[in-house]
């Protein structure tokens, strides 16, 4: 996907919050706003945001020697919602239909994005609770995503971000109790970048107990295939179903896997004016 002028906007405002609040009365934090804004300015619309966001990164690490943290708040959103966990899954299995219940947790764990809203904080599950239970799961995307996972043996599942994780596992816990069969592999980042999930952040979350946990080779807040490694390639190429999470997955993959099932929330007016859909709203599509 192209690099749309919304996008420089939100990932310069975004981060900027976040690092002011890392380096208050720091003199170098000028010199880190005047690069990364020539940064967003200068990046051309083939680009795209994750590889921006990347590129931001980079600049912070190169000005103050290291990434942008937010492992403080990746720990407490797992946290928070691992502590929900059992509550949430029973209500998924209840469900007459505990896979598509499953997909509108996980649709509306998209919410917890710090590239996108900058001032997240616990309350912000309410919003994703709140974002599950007003989720319609398209019917006919839904058909065909069962009618795949019925005669799948292997699903790619490609994580986005730290707390969503949760909810993605309890959708692959639903997957597995309805295809006993299907072997799960999870994609996350290849380090950190922003709050997306990493392997120490999934063995937190304790994905490995449902899936085998692999990361993409590259930390970019998305999976791009010319810098993925080998593995995920070849997982990529091989899997009987493909689940993307989340706008930087899509951003770098949409038009590239064929087949693969996207599951997002439009968190801005391009996304929403694309897919048919308002602003905040989910989306379970198919490419």
């Amino acid at each position: 996907m192209k690099l749309y002028d919304e996008c420089r906007d939100c990932l310069y405002n975004s981060q900027m919050k976040k690092v002011e609040a890392m380096h208050q009365g720091d003199e170098r934090l000028q010199s880190f706003k005047e690069a990364a804004l020539a940064l967003c300015d200068g990046a051309p619309q083939t680009s795209c945001a994750p590889l921006l966001m990347r590129g931001i990164d980079g600049v912070h690490r190169a000005i103050f020697g290291g990434i942008i943290d937010y492992s403080e708040q990746k720990h407490a959103f797992n946290q928070a919602l691992l502590a929900l966990e059992d509550d949430i899954y029973s209500r998924i299995s209840a469900a007459d239909a505990p896979v598509k219940e499953g997909i509108k947790y996980a649709m509306a764990a998209n919410y917890i994005d710090y590239a996108r809203i900058s001032d997240l904080d616990k309350n912000s599950i309410n919003e994703v609770m709140d974002a599950a239970a007003r989720s319609v799961v398209d019917e006919e995307v839904y058909a065909l995503f069962t009618k795949k996972l019925e005669g799948a043996s292997t699903l790619a599942y490609l994580h986005d971000n730290c707390g969503e994780i949760v909810l993605d596992k309890l959708l692959i816990r639903a997957i597995k109790a309805a295809y006993p069969r299907i072997k799960v592999i999870s994609v996350v980042r290849g380090g950190p970048i922003i709050n997306d999930v990493t392997r120490a952040d999934a063995e937190e979350a304790g994905l490995g107990k449902l899936a085998m946990v692999v990361d993409s080779g590259a930390a970019i807040p998305g999976t791009y295939l010319p810098e993925t490694n080998a593995l995920t390639r070849a997982f990529l190429k091989n899997a009987d179903v493909i689940i993307s999470k989340g706008l930087g997955n899509l951003e770098t993959l949409y038009g590239d896997l064929n087949g693969a099932f996207y599951m997002f929330m439009c968190k801005c007016n391009h996304m929403a004016e694309r897919f048919g859909k308002n602003l905040w709203e989910t989306a379970f599509v198919c490419d």
